[in-house]
């Protein structure tokens, strides 16, 4: 059977990936939850997809059925808690099984937790995100984004037939959703070169040991390849293994590119009246803060030592009119203010990360430029697989690309280039080379903010 090995001591116990794996639905659940009554979760495009399947199969063995849930296939299904109030009662002394990708499984993910189900079994419909194995749920509550805590699935069944009818554009995603981890890396390398949020050596290797591979066949994506979409859906569950793992957030998968992500999809992100994918959001993310790295590995630590000796402390009144300019009025508004006044570095704690930040400069550098995959190879692979590479594709005007940028080191306590663009005052220089320096469409240096 082609299991995908599960690191030691974690929830997930089995992750099968390959052909004809939803004949191992009967057995898996009589395996792991004997006797006990199942009910289907999904979407109409899910139930379609594997639902269907899945239920004639459970009918022609032994296990007890409930009256699935289906979610409409319009309007489109949002990751909102309120869903988890709504399915909680509904899982109630039942064995859940999500039948989907993002949406479907977070929703799922919570509410069994909530309802106390002893675990649940989810069966993949695409390789499109890497939360199907994660200890944690990505949902909006009162409007803000979060991740929330909650068991990973026990089982997860991934058969190629299924993954492989989904729509190209839910791969192009999850490849976009993986290559985040590369940036997402070079954030926890400076966070732990500054002593912000030390390296996890175990979490690390299991996304990074093997990322470039899982990453290296974008053409095989583009063609329907049934091994690159082993590959991307192969990283993406360690991804999740990962989350599982380290247990203080999900660090080891997210960094400022996600950040930015959620404040766009916060905002109501859309392109052309459609809602703009994760995956996609993400892409934009990956890109920009490619381009931010790179524009940051040009300062020498000489020159970043003179704009130091110039640079004025911000102090906590600055930064509320910061947060109020950018997110003001907004659902998530206090929290962002909250969660930026805690993190902010004043006076002598400033000057102190300042030296702290000069002295690991050089060293910074190399480490940062040998993580990264380069902004123009990015940019490649990403056109390959047709996934958006210029902010336009996804619905991004000037304003709200730059808004996503500025707010993203508002709602999570998580250190980021951002933070550190902005402790060495380089945030608006930075930011300036970036519009102006070729990496995005002549459009953002033409239109006023």
């Amino acid at each position: 059977m082609p299991e995908i090995p599960i690191p030691a001591g974690l929830r997930t116990k089995r992750c099968l990936l390959g052909t004809n794996i939803l004949a191992e639905i009967g057995p898996a659940l009589q395996a792991y939850w004997p006797g006990r009554e199942v009910i289907l979760i999904a979407d109409a495009n899910t139930w379609s997809a594997a639902g269907r399947e899945v239920q004639l199969l459970l009918q022609a063995g032994p296990s007890r059925l409930a009256e699935p849930v289906i979610f409409p296939a319009q309007p489109m299904l949002h990751a909102d808690y309120q869903h988890v109030v709504q399915l909680r009662a509904q899982l109630q002394g039942r064995v859940p099984v999500a039948i989907g990708s993002g949406t479907i499984n977070d929703l799922v993910k919570k509410a069994a937790s909530e309802a106390g189900t002893g675990g649940y079994l989810c069966v993949a419909t695409a390789a499109s995100v890497d939360g199907y194995t994660s200890a944690g749920a990505a949902l909006t509550v009162d409007g803000f984004k979060q991740t929330l805590s909650c068991e990973a699935p026990l089982v997860i069944l991934a058969d190629n037939a299924v993954l492989a009818k989904a729509p190209p554009e839910m791969a192009a995603a999850g490849y976009a959703d993986l290559a985040a981890k590369i940036v997402a890396g070079a954030d926890w390398l400076v966070a732990d070169q500054l002593g912000c949020d030390p390296l996890e050596p175990v979490a690390w290797d299991m996304v990074q040991k093997h990322l470039r591979e899982w990453l290296s066949d974008p053409e095989g994506l583009r063609c329907g390849k049934s091994t690159a979409l082993e590959e991307v859906f192969t990283g993406l569950a360690y991804t999740g293994f990962s989350m599982q793992y380290y247990t203080k957030s999900s660090r080891p998968a997210s960094g400022a590119e996600h950040m930015m992500s959620h404040i766009w999809e916060m905002r109501g992100l859309t392109c052309q009246g459609r809602e703009v994918s994760h995956g996609f959001k993400v892409a934009l993310g990956t890109l920009i803060v490619t381009a931010l790295y790179e524009e940051m590995g040009k300062i020498s630590a000489a020159e970043l030592s003179e704009l130091l000796a110039r640079q004025a402390l911000p102090d906590s009144a600055e930064r509320q009119a910061e947060v109020e300019r950018e997110l003001g009025g907004t659902p998530f508004f206090q929290n962002a203010a909250a969660i930026s006044q805690e993190k902010l570095l004043t006076g002598a704690a400033l000057l102190q990360r300042r030296q702290v930040i000069l002295q690991a400069w050089p060293e910074m550098q190399q480490k940062i430029a040998r993580q990264l995959i380069p902004f123009a190879e990015l940019q490649r692979r990403f056109r390959t697989i047709r996934c958006p590479v210029e902010p336009a594709e996804i619905g991004l005007s000037r304003p709200a690309m730059l808004n996503g940028i500025l707010a993203a080191s508002m709602i999570r306590n998580r250190y980021s280039i951002l933070d550190l663009l902005a402790e060495t005052g380089l945030r608006d220089r930075v930011l300036q080379s970036i519009l102006t320096g070729g990496y995005f469409g002549q459009y953002l240096s033409e239109r006023t903010r």
